[in-house]
């Protein structure tokens, strides 16, 4: 009896099973929507270990090193790419449209479901490539640090900018071709008579790509590189595919179109080879000459044995006043970064301060326009 009664359910199950609902049998639906939740419950694994066969291939390379930086860059679009791989197969498995519909429904629906398909894929694959050419642009990147010519380190910089501008180019124009039909060798052979118009119209955007590519070739800068420009001086953080970005002195990014930064005139600070310390020192009338030439004596004997010095100091009177003694003071020291020169500066005047109190000797001072009462 219980034999017959585990039969019954049994068939009653498989009765249950086989049952259509929207001309797909309980079984089908019941396989589908487990496929599906085993692959979202376990994608991050499944995207794991596929990337970890993708890893195998570089492995050996000096990009070997970075498996968690590969790993985190390409997990997110690879699971996607599962989950949608997943729902296509899926789905394919299934009776869809349903034969009570009319033709043109049929068709209707199919297009749609396809065409949403490929373009969905087409992002995912070019959101993953794009990824991996970003995880090749850091080993890149990696290696170039290495070096000591940091050139290298901004044409990284700006071929990811290209790479980033293919990969995108070639999805879109893959969208327009495989969703939309439209004719991508009309396109293409259209676009000789359309360049002419395209030109025009892109004329400043053209301009900034053909002053990026004077800027790699001429090299008047690199990314670091402390620049004076317009009446500004700022860092170089980035040289991009149409602007250049500096970080100015007060911390204000500034985005500057590398047309313009061609046209104009520009000083590149950070390749000086000293940094020119040049001031006018106002002495009182009554200064003796003795005490004149003590002074200009400490003065260059303290420019000469700093041992930051890297050419001529030159200290003498240069001018006289009705009120003053002018003594101009230059000297060259080495290049050093803005907050040593600061301080650099700052040991220098405190030095002449002590000279001149040393000897005696007094600034000048303002004239009394009106006798005080």
């Amino acid at each position: 009896m219980l034999c017959n009664f585990a039969e019954k359910r049994k068939q009653a199950m498989q009765d249950f099973l086989n049952q259509e609902v929207y001309y797909n049998t309980w079984r089908q639906w019941f396989w589908l929507l487990g496929v599906l939740l085993f692959v979202i419950i376990f994608k991050r694994y499944i995207s794991r270990l596929i990337s970890m066969l993708l890893f195998r291939m570089v492995q050996k390379t000096e990009a070997g090193e970075m498996y968690q930086e590969f790993l985190k860059m390409i997990l997110k679009p690879l699971q996607y790419f599962i989950v949608l791989q997943t729902i296509y197969i899926g789905f394919h498995t299934l009776n869809y449209p349903f034969p009570d519909q009319p033709a043109k429904g049929h068709e209707l629906v199919t297009k749609l479901m396809l065409g949403s398909y490929r373009f969905l894929l087409i992002l995912n694959i070019a959101w993953l490539v794009s990824r991996i050419a970003d995880f090749f642009v850091m080993v890149l990147k990696h290696r170039a640090e290495k070096t000591e010519d940091p050139w290298d380190d901004q044409l990284i910089v700006f071929m990811k900018d290209i790479l980033r501008l293919l990969v995108w180019t070639i999805a879109i124009l893959s969208i327009l071709g495989v969703v939309f039909g439209v004719n991508i060798y009309s396109i293409i052979a259209g676009a000789g008579i359309a360049g002419i118009a395209i030109a025009f119209a892109a004329q400043e955007s053209l301009q900034n790509i053909f002053g990026s590519i004077s800027i790699f070739s001429e090299k008047p800068f690199i990314i670091g590189d402390l620049i004076e420009f317009d009446g500004m001086s700022g860092t170089v953080v980035k040289v991009g595919f149409r602007s250049t970005r500096i970080r100015t002195m007060d911390t204000s990014y500034v985005t500057i179109p590398n047309k313009t930064i061609m046209n104009a005139k520009l000083s590149n600070l950070s390749r000086r080879t000293s940094r020119r310390l040049y001031f006018m020192l106002a002495l009182d009338q009554t200064t003796s000459l003795q005490k004149l030439e003590a002074i200009r004596a400490d003065l260059t004997k303290f420019g000469e044995e700093h041992p930051l010095r890297n050419d001529e100091v030159n200290v003498g009177v240069y001018a006289i006043t009705p009120i003053s003694i002018e003594m101009v003071v230059e000297m060259h020291f080495e290049y050093v970064k803005w907050n040593e020169y600061v301080d650099l500066r700052n040991q220098v005047m405190q030095q002449v301060l002590r000279i001149i109190q040393q000897h005696g000797a007094t600034l000048a001072t303002q004239p009394q326009l009106f006798p005080a009462k």
